[in-house]
């Protein structure tokens, strides 16, 4: 076969395409926009991303709403109450600081930004709650004012963690993280 035969018939596919396309009827908006495109499917890499980031706060979350209950009649039971909470809420902010500070680069620029913010507020609260912990422990038995900074202590570590509870919101302006968080096991609810 010549060359110029080639050429032609391989126009001629391409018209016929073409054409067809052409008079093929448009699919509805809302079909098109159901079919997600292969760029819009959540790379592994940014799911795993997400499924650590996620999982951090969900654990601290969970960890938070097991925290042992005030209890206690004398000030010496109060303060050992006290003492227990600080140390369960220690314990939790560190593992999500760690948690945290193990996640690799994430995928988006949005990501590490996110990280960024949620690991310093986490940070301070873990160092505030520590703090707060020592000098308890360090006051005497009966000692009232002990006892009243270690709950402003607590308070104001609880506030630094108050914004920093939904990490799904944290990388909305992500949109391949926006993806990966919808397929993400520990981003569900």
């Amino acid at each position: 076969m010549c060359a110029a035969h080639k050429t032609s018939v391989a126009a001629g596919i391409v018209l016929a395409a073409a054409a067809l396309a052409g008079c093929a009827p448009d699919p509805a908006p809302a079909a098109r926009q159901a079919v997600p495109s292969p760029s819009a499917a959540a790379p592994a890499a940014a799911v795993a991303w997400m499924n650590g980031f996620c999982g951090a706060v969900k654990d601290f979350v969970e960890g938070n709403n097991a925290m042992p209950p005030a209890s206690g009649e004398t000030v010496e039971a109060i303060k050992k109450s006290t003492s227990a909470q600080l140390g369960h809420y220690a314990a939790i902010l560190a593992k999500t600081v760690d948690g945290l500070a193990a996640l690799p680069t994430a995928p988006a620029p949005a990501g590490d930004a996110a990280k960024r913010e949620f690991l310093a507020k986490y940070t301070s609260a873990r160092d505030k709650t520590v703090k707060a912990k020592a000098d308890l422990d360090a006051a005497g038995k009966d000692d009232t004012v002990a006892q009243g900074r270690a709950v402003d202590g607590l308070m104001a570590a609880q506030k630094d963690t108050h914004g920093v509870l939904d990490p799904v919101a944290a990388v909305l302006e992500a949109p391949e993280l926006k993806t990966a968080a919808a397929t993400a096991e520990r981003c569900r609810p």
